[in-house]
C-alpha cells in the first residue's frame, strides 16, 4: 500500500503552489480532481490542468465569501425562476447537503474569451479582490464591478460549516485552504480517461501523479485531520 503523505507535507506543498491529486471516496464520485490553489494560478498551469485533468474546470469560493456577494447556489436559482420548463429539472428530493455546489458561470469584464491567459487573468483577479475581503466594505459592488455572468469558469461554493456538512471535492479543497492559511479560493478540474471516456481510475490517477511528481492524496486523510482537530 502506497504511504499518505501527511498533512504538514500537504499544506506545503498546496501552499508552495504546487498541484495536488485528491481522490474523494469510493461512496461519492469515486473521482479524483487536480486541485490548486487561486493565488498561485498562471496561464501555464491552467493549461497544464486541462492537460492531466480533461474535466471542468471550476473556482470554489468559501461559503463566507458566497454569502458576503449574495450569490446563490445554481439549484436555487433554478428553483426561483417562474420558468415551468426549469423548475422541475432540480432533483429536490436530495438532501440539501448532497446537491451540487455549482453556481453561477463568470469571467473579468473585460475577458469575454476562454483562452488560458483570460481564465487565468479571471481567476488572479478574484483572487486579489478576496485576499481582503472581510475588510473591504465595498466589496459586494467590487464584485459586480468587476466580473460578468454568464462567463468562462464555472463557480462552486462551498456547502456552510464545510466539512461538518459535505465531504465533496468543493469542501475538501476549501478547508485545505483554511488549515494552509490561503485565500479560501481553489481551482479543481476532474481527470477523465481518454481509453474508457470515463473519470482515471484510482490506480490511473496515481501512476499519473507519480509521473509528474504531484502529491496524490486520499479524502480520508484530510477527513481523519479534521475529525482531530477541528
Amino acid at each position: 500500500m502506497t504511504k499518505q503523505p501527511s498533512m504538514e507535507e500537504i499544506i506545503k506543498n498546496f501552499q508552495n503552489g504546487e498541484f495536488i491529486f485528491l481522490h474523494d471516496d469510493d461512496s461519492r464520485e469515486n473521482e479524483t480532481d487536480i486541485m490548486l490553489a487561486a493565488q498561485h494560478v498562471t496561464p501555464k498551469k491552467i493549461n497544464q490542468m486541462r492537460q492531466l485533468g480533461g474535466g471542468l474546470l471550476c473556482v470554489a469560493i468559501s461559503p463566507d465569501i458566497g454569502s458576503k456577494l449574495k450569490l446563490p447556489y445554481m439549484w436555487e436559482i433554478l428553483l426561483q425562476t417562474n420558468s415551468p420548463s426549469l423548475n422541475p429539472l432540480v432533483n429536490t428530493s436530495r438532501n440539501k447537503n448532497q446537491r451540487s455546489t455549482h453556481s453561477i458561470t463568470f469571467n473579468n469584464r473585460t475577458l469575454g474569451g476562454a483562452t488560458d491567459t483570460q481564465r487565468s487573468d479571471t481567476i488572479s483577479s478574484l483572487h486579489k479582490l478576496c485576499e481582503n475581503y472581510t475588510e473591504n466594505d465595498n466589496f459586494y459592488n467590487d464584485f459586480h464591478s468587476m466580473f460578468e455572468s454568464p462567463g468562462h469558469l464555472q463557480m462552486l461554493i462551498g456547502s456552510p460549516g464545510l466539512l461538518g456538512s459535505r465531504e465533496g471535492h468543493t469542501e475538501l479543497s476549501l478547508f485545505l485552504c483554511e488549515v494552509s492559511n490561503l485565500t479560501p479560493i481553489v481551482i479543481m478540474c476532474e481527470i477523465l480517461d481518454d481509453q474508457s471516456f470515463k473519470e482515471k481510475s484510482v490506480n490511473d490517477s496515481k501512476s499519473l501523479a507519480k509521473e509528474n511528481n504531484i502529491t496524490f492524496i486520499e479524502a480520508g486523510t484530510i477527513l481523519d485531520y479534521y475529525k482531530s482537530n477541528c
